[in-house]
């Protein structure tokens, strides 16, 4: 997929008593979240790159230079 996952401290907090497990429950909510919060900033990119590759606008001379277009001039 490309996306880098991050380590899942998490899964190895201690979960003996219920204020740990209540910690524990926490920490793998915000775990989730961030990871859901990365794909999708990813394939939000993704999307944004293929666009601009379909319609070449990376390669096109008239948004990479300063000078004024051609049709401006008349």
């Amino acid at each position: 997929m490309g996306v880098r996952i991050p380590h899942r401290r998490s899964l190895e907090m201690p979960t003996t008593n219920k204020r740990e497990y209540e910690a524990a429950v926490s920490r793998i909510k915000e775990e989730n979240n961030k990871m859901l919060m990365r794909r999708s900033r990813y394939f939000m990119l993704q999307l944004e790159l293929m666009e601009n590759e379909r319609n070449n606008a990376l390669n096109n001379e008239k948004y990479l230079s300063d000078y004024a277009m051609s049709d401006e001039d008349m």
